[in-house]
């Protein structure tokens, strides 16, 4: 009646009583909650609970319409953390203000707030101000983090880099920044001549930094060739900084320019270097604590923001206009059925959709859905195999069916001359419409293992392919391009640093291209349950090993679902759809050891102990 409605968790009120002006409550935490008691100084389900006495009390006057939220606290003191039943007293304090005693059941001092303004708000006020979220779709958020205080000094730091060491200054300015504050930042050619150094009785670095930029390799203006390139070298300095003894301890910084966005309309002005992200991403996963990667703007460069991201713990940083921020995962909010936001993926049922790597499990599903559901009558199926891959006639057979007119092709789409060919035949009378890019490949492998080749045998699918699709559809009206990418580059995944490098470049790429007016959507999928040639090779310990790290498998029809409502969220180039079980998550964060990409959704223990 009161606008309210409260789920399980926050129907702890047992209890209450009045005694004049003042109110008390026995409150006890729904048992399926109790785990999580010690990850809060006071669960937030208790403290909600303590606070439904006040409508029992008159604190806002006799008669007062409206719903009572807190407005204003004032004097809140912790005395004890981890509680699971409490006993609160609630008095006045004021005109619409109330002071709140919190004890254990033994009556030991949990809490006290000594001010609480209270606020009158309508139910249809409420109503309208509800945010709800999806469960198991996600965005990467760039959060400001705390600069924190440290003295430029107390870091021992190097630079590596060929144009630092012949005249002196890198191209970021970080040298320079550096020595403004007094602190020394000795510069080297490469990490040879710097273990040389090292192994000769030199100081060790504690910090070596690495600008990028440039043309990757100095190698061809082609952008795929740049990506190729610069992951090469990416991994070359990775396993050379691993393998050096020299450098045990220390901490190796990956430092680009604007090679990741940091919010939905951002542009990706060094796409070449965007790989390097999931190359290292994976690298930080194998080798905790020995790699950092921080991203520049194009301001110039703050010492305390270079200072702070080394002293502050977080993996990754971007500096944007000279503050700190850091990747986390967030759950999408969900759509308003009244409100259609403008650039959405269409599907146009006149316009021919081409779908990449047709022939897997997740093309051919994809191919079915947007026949069946989603009205699209012309499908142009793409793979390296066309006609003669498995199960391909039967898919056919299929979807002509069910009305849709179904052409197939044998092209390796990064082969640019034979994708142009392809895209020619489109029967002008139904043009391409709409890209759907799933094609890949995996060839797994921990970091030392990796070589250019088995980096290129994964990049080249996704990379080369993404980038001709790209170019060779400018002169079309595309209404949808949309690029299956994986979650593995968002958060690292051990064994698979190719793999991630090649889906980092695609959400940039995807960035890229919404900044430019066109239409682009990455999305970067968990784990599917039906096996496919990709996964087919997973052993099932590491799907358990995943699963206990959160990530549970995407039914076929969970995927799907997760697909279409992606289409419908407005505003973003990069999604994340997966299943996510944050109570390992909360196991890790209670151990010290959850990933700094989930601090966004799980919060650190306390570390008091309630009153037993």
């Amino acid at each position: 009646a009161g606008g309210f409605g409260y789920g399980p968790a926050f129907q702890g009120l047992a209890a209450a009583w009045r005694r004049g002006e003042e109110v008390f409550a026995e409150l006890r935490l729904d048992r399926r909650q109790h785990a999580d008691a010690a990850l809060f100084g006071l669960h937030p389900a208790l403290l909600d609970a303590a606070l439904h006495g006040v409508a029992l009390g008159e604190f806002l006057g006799a008669g007062a319409d409206g719903i009572r939220l807190p407005f204003s606290w004032t004097g809140v003191t912790l005395h004890a953390a981890g509680a699971t039943a409490l006993r609160v007293r609630i008095a006045p304090a004021g005109t619409d203000t109330v002071a709140l005693t919190v004890a254990d059941e033994n009556g030991g001092a949990v809490a006290s707030v000594d001010s609480l303004v209270l606020r009158r708000i309508a139910p249809e006020q409420l109503r309208a101000a509800q945010v709800t979220y999806h469960d198991s779709l996600f965005r990467l958020e760039w959060t400001p983090v705390p600069v924190p205080s440290a003295a430029p000094g107390a870091v021992r730091w190097a630079l590596v880099g060929e144009q630092a060491a012949a005249d002196g200054t890198d191209a970021f300015g970080l040298v320079g920044a550096l020595e403004s504050t007094g602190a020394e930042c000795e510069v080297f050619s490469d990490l040879t001549e710097l273990a040389a150094v090292v192994a000769s009785g030199g100081p060790r670095p504690d910090v070596v930094l690495l600008p990028l930029t440039g043309p990757a390799g100095g190698g061809g203006g082609h952008l795929a060739e740049g990506v190729r390139l610069a992951t090469h070298a990416a991994l070359d300095t990775a396993q050379s900084w691993l393998a050096e003894e020299a450098f045990a301890g220390a901490r190796l910084a990956f430092v680009t320019r604007s090679a990741v966005a940091t919010s939905p309309d951002a542009e990706v002005s060094d796409l070449t270097h965007s790989s390097v992200w999931g190359l290292i991403r994976t690298a930080q996963t194998e080798n905790p604590d020995r790699f950092l990667l921080l991203d520049l703007d194009h301001e110039e460069t703050a010492a305390d923001a270079l200072v702070g991201a080394v002293a502050g713990g977080e993996p990754q940083l971007a500096v944007r206009a000279g503050a700190l921020h850091a990747p986390r995962l967030a759950r999408v909010a969900t759509q308003e059925e009244d409100r259609t936001p403008e650039g959405l993926p269409e599907f146009d049922p006149d316009g021919t959709v081409l779908i990449t790597g047709a022939t897997g499990v997740l093309g051919g599903q994809l191919a079915r859905h947007l026949v069946a559901e989603r009205g699209v009558r012309h499908l142009l199926l793409n793979s390296r195999r066309g006609q003669r891959a498995q199960g391909m006639p039967e898919l056919v057979g299929e979807l002509t069916a069910l009305g849709a007119e179904v052409s197939v092709a044998a092209c390796d789409v990064a082969d640019r001359e034979a994708l142009s060919m392809l895209l020619a035949e489109v029967d002008p009378a139904h043009p391409l419409t709409a890209v759907v890019h799933t094609a890949g490949v995996l060839d797994d492998g921990l970091l030392p293992a990796l070589t250019p080749e088995r980096i290129d045998t994964v990049v080249r699918p996704k990379v080369d392919a993404a980038v001709n699709l790209h170019e060779l559809t400018l002169g079309l009206d595309l209404k949808a391009f949309v690029l299956f990418s994986s979650a593995a580059g968002i958060f690292g995944a051990p064994g698979q640093a190719n793999y991630a490098a090649a889906n980092t470049f695609l959400d940039a790429f995807a960035a890229h291209r919404r900044s430019a007016g066109l239409p682009a959507l990455s999305l970067a999928w968990g784990l599917w349950e039906q096996r496919s040639a990709m996964t087919g090779g997973m052993a099932d310990a590491d799907v358990a090993r995943m699963e206990r790290s959160g990530m549970a498998p995407l039914s076929s029809r969970d995927g799907l679902e997760l697909f279409d409502t992606a289409c419908g969220v407005g505003g973003e180039a990069v999604l994340v759809p997966l299943h996510l079980d944050t109570a390992p998550l909360r196991e890790q964060a209670a151990e010290g050891a959850l990933p700094a990409v989930f601090r966004g959704l799980v919060r650190a223990p306390a570390r008091r102990r309630a009153v037993s």
